[in-house]
C-alpha cells in the first residue's frame, strides 16, 4: 500500500511538472460556460465551479455535476470559468475571478456567490477568499490540492494548524501562504465565508492536505467518502455537499 501511494504521488508530481511546462495561455477575460436559470424568474444566487488541473471545464456537465444541481431544482445560476493551470502559474487566478466573474455578478444583482472547488480549483477558492472574503458566501471543496507532504509534516510537528506559526520569510512559497491563511481561518472563522470540505478516503492527496485542512474547520463541515481522486468520487462528494447545504442554497434573500 505504501509503495502504491508513493507511486501515485510521484505520478501526480510528474503530471504537475509537465503541466507547468505546457500550461495553456491565461487569456483575458476568462472563458466561461453559463448554465442559465432553471425557472424564468431571476435568481439571486450564483454558483461558480472551479476545475482541477486535468480535464476541461466542460467536464462538470459531462460527468453529471451540473445535473446534480438541476435534478434538485435548486434556484441557482451556474458559471464554469476555464480557470486552468495557466492562471495559477501567472498568479492571476484571483484577479481574473474578481474582475471577470464576481464583480460583474454583483453588479447584475446577485446577492450570494458560492464557490465549488475541485482539486486545484479548491486551492483557487481558498486563494480567493484569502484576498476577498467579503465577496463570497460559502465555499464547497472536493479533495483540494494544497501542496506536498513535507509541509503537512512540519505543521503536525508543531502540534497542528492552530499552533503552527510560519515565518513571514516563507511566504514567497505559495504553500506556506495558503496554510498561513488557514491558520488565521482556524483562529477566527467568523471573519471569512464558511468552508465545507469533502474528500475520498482513498484519495492520492491523503497525507498532503485535505484531512489536515479538516482540522481547521468545524467537524460538521467535513466529511469523507469511499473513493479516490477522480470524477466518480467528485460527483459523489458534490452530491453530498448539496444534500448538506440544500436549505442554504434554496434561500434567496
Amino acid at each position: 500500500m505504501c509503495r502504491r501511494n508513493m507511486f501515485f504521488r510521484c505520478s501526480l508530481l510528474v503530471f504537475l511538472l509537465l503541466s507547468s511546462a505546457c500550461a495553456p495561455k491565461a487569456t483575458i477575460p476568462l472563458p466561461v460556460l453559463e448554465y442559465g436559470r432553471i425557472e424564468t424568474t431571476g435568481h439571486r444566487i450564483l454558483l461558480v465551479f472551479l476545475r482541477g488541473i486535468g480535464g476541461a471545464y466542460t467536464d462538470f456537465e459531462e460527468y453529471g455535476l451540473i445535473e446534480e444541481v438541476r435534478s434538485r431544482n435548486l434556484p441557482l445560476d451556474i458559471v464554469v470559468p476555464d480557470a486552468h493551470f495557466g492562471y495559477y502559474q501567472t498568479e492571476t487566478i484571483v484577479l481574473r475571478l474578481k474582475e471577470d466573474i464576481v464583480d460583474p455578478a454583483r453588479a447584475r444583482g446577485y446577492r450570494q456567490i458560492w464557490l465549488a472547488g475541485f482539486s486545484m480549483g479548491g486551492l483557487g477558492g481558498l486563494l480567493y477568499i484569502r484576498e476577498h472574503p467579503e465577496d463570497i458566501d460559502g465555499v464547497m471543496l472536493a479533495s483540494p490540492f494544497m501542496g506536498w507532504s513535507w509541509i503537512r509534516e512540519e505543521i503536525q510537528l508543531a502540534g497542528g494548524i492552530r499552533t503552527w506559526q510560519p515565518e513571514e520569510s516563507q511566504f514567497d512559497d505559495w504553500q506556506f501562504l495558503i496554510w498561513s491563511f488557514l491558520h488565521l481561518y482556524a483562529s477566527n472563522p467568523g471573519s471569512y465565508p464558511p468552508l465545507y470540505l469533502g474528500y475520498g478516503n482513498n484519495d492520492i492527496l491523503i497525507g498532503t492536505g485535505p484531512e489536515l485542512l479538516g482540522e481547521a474547520l468545524e467537524k460538521s463541515h467535513v466529511f469523507s467518502l469511499p473513493g479516490g481522486h477522480d470524477y466518480p468520487t467528485f460527483k459523489a462528494i458534490w452530491a453530498e455537499h448539496l444534500n448538506r447545504r440544500e436549505s442554504q442554497l434554496r434561500f434567496e434573500p
